[in-house]
């Protein structure tokens, strides 16, 4: 069909002005429903009046996902006017180094070509800057300095340093955050430690999710910022006194009542996950998504109890999957419950869900966006 389109829109483009059959802003209508990106490169070299409006969805969401590819779309977006416009979100991802080491001057003009695209995108909306290839972390937060655009979605690994945190500073109507810290990195560590929470602008206000690898970073985020959505993977403590220590500060300063969703690898002691619960279900009223708990089953009635005293929880998502009868008894401790989502392999995020309240047929749930915890 799309091959089909293409030719057709070939043909219409060739008739004299005079007699065009269509004004040129309804082909961008037409452009919408082309979905093949070859297509629509196709349609923007097909005829020069064709060109603007093919690269208006063409250039409206940029992905890359290799250094050369990059380095090409930021000099063919850097060179027009034009494609400077159009972009609203912008992905680079390098998760892997596969030639031979770079110079550190070839590796230095690469970031220079981006920090020049990102100076000429006014109206973009969505970034995303991941290199994982570099071991000790991302130092190349700079290349921030000199944007011109108000993100609404930014997702980086650039180390928390000075620059970054300059950035975030900036971006008065950021809403939602994704950051990953390397644990190789020690300069994310000091500048966190020593960063000052109790000065209003130390980070954005206006954050309302929160997805990161880092529960130091985390902790910062929940007493600048009023998070309905905070998603922290990676390990918050090792030992049951940690595991406490850590949610005491959590919910300290009533920084938590505003949660609706709470992503967090729970620990597998009950009797610790029921401390850290109970002191959760007391600052957290609204909560309506809640997970990871390790598994549990219908002995373990301390744990049920604590659950009960979530109100408005919708969802709970389990590290395994839990009996039917284990099933029945938190529904029914839990009578706003309406899903049980228990994860059955973690790296293509699978999870079977068991509808409750009323109860329905079990069923898969392929999850990549995360709309398990977004929805609450």
């Amino acid at each position: 069909m799309g091959d089909k389109l293409v030719a057709q829109l070939g043909a219409l483009s060739l008739v004299e002005p005079a007699v065009r059959p269509l004004p040129l802003e309804l082909y961008r209508d037409v452009f919408s429903y082309v979905t093949s990106m070859r297509d629509l490169c196709s349609l923007s070299v097909l005829c020069r009046d064709l060109q603007p409006e093919a690269e208006f969805y063409i250039y409206r969401f940029v992905h890359s996902t290799s250094r050369s590819q990059t380095e090409y779309l930021c000099d063919i977006i850097t060179s027009s006017i034009h494609r400077h416009m159009l972009v609203r979100s912008l992905s680079i991802s390098h998760d892997e180094w596969k030639g031979a080491p770079i110079s550190e001057a070839r590796d230095r003009e690469y970031w220079e070509r981006i920090a020049r695209l990102l100076h000429d995108l006014p109206y973009l909306e969505d970034l995303k800057i991941h290199d994982m290839a570099m071991q000790h972390g991302n130092p190349n937060a700079w290349v921030l300095s000199s944007a011109t655009f108000t993100l609404a979605h930014f997702d980086s690994d650039f180390v928390f340093d000075d620059h970054l945190a300059s950035f975030l500073n900036t971006q008065r109507n950021l809403k939602r955050l994704y950051w990953s810290e390397n644990y190789a990195d020690d300069d994310s560590r000091r500048t966190l430690e020593s960063l000052d929470v109790s000065n209003a602008d130390a980070l954005n206000p206006s954050l309302t999710l929160l997805n990161t690898n880092s529960p130091r970073f985390a902790l910062k985020c929940m007493r600048s910022a009023r998070l309905t959505h905070v998603w922290v993977c990676g390990p918050c403590a090792y030992e049951d006194e940690g595991w406490i220590r850590y949610m005491d500060s959590f919910v300290s300063e009533d920084s938590s009542t505003g949660l609706l969703s709470l992503r967090l690898n729970f620990p597998y002691r009950v009797r610790t996950l029921v401390t850290m619960l109970s002191a959760l279900a007391k600052t957290t009223p609204n909560l309506r998504s809640l997970g990871f708990l390790p598994f549990f089953t219908l002995a373990d009635t301390e744990l049920i109890d604590v659950l009960s005293q979530f109100k408005h929880l919708t969802s709970i998502v389990t590290w395994n999957v839990i009996e039917r009868n284990t099933s029945h008894a938190v529904a029914q401790a839990c009578p706003s419950l309406r899903s049980i989502a228990c994860l059955h392999y973690s790296y293509s995020h699978e999870y079977v869900v068991v509808p409750v309240n009323p109860f329905g047929t079990p069923r898969p749930l392929h999850d990549p966006q995360y709309l398990l915890w977004k929805n609450a």
